[in-house]
């Protein structure tokens, strides 16, 4: 299907085609760990800064704080994160669990796996390239 000159133009539309690519892959590899890629990502981000409540949490993810509950509801049922006391009693911490980080390096594993499946056009330059790229249109919307 031909896009069209307009649509070849547009920076959203190409970046919102590129990300259901590479989302696409990223959700099939990680299906037999039962986690989507956004789970994935709060994972991550709780294990990289442990004790930070979901507010922070959905900041960090850019969604709002009833689906930072959701995700962080969804990965503390699945035994990969629990919630301790927080800094007061309207907050929780959350931690990773000890069966989270078990499992963690192997669903990056696959993710990353993914990843490299997807971009296999770009080359290892190119993929940096468009990473820094990524990284100051993200700076850019702050």
């Amino acid at each position: 299907m031909n896009e069209g000159k307009e649509l070849q133009r547009l920076l959203g539309f190409q970046l919102l085609m590129a990300e259901l690519h590479m989302g696409n892959r990223a959700r099939e590899a990680l299906v037999p760990f039962g986690i989507t890629p956004a789970k994935l990502a709060a994972l991550l981000i709780i294990r990289d800064n442990p004790g930070c409540d979901q507010s922070a949490l959905g900041q960090a993810l850019w969604v709002n704080r009833s689906s930072a509950m959701k995700l962080v509801n969804a990965l503390t049922e699945q035994d990969l994160v629990e919630r301790q006391p927080g800094r007061d009693l309207r907050t929780n911490a959350l931690h990773i669990t000890a069966s989270g980080r078990d499992r963690l390096e192997a669903m990056v594993q696959c993710l990353n796996e993914a990843d490299a499946a997807a971009a296999v056009a770009l080359s290892a330059d190119e993929q940096r390239q468009l990473l820094g790229l990524l990284r100051k249109l993200r700076c850019g919307a702050d």
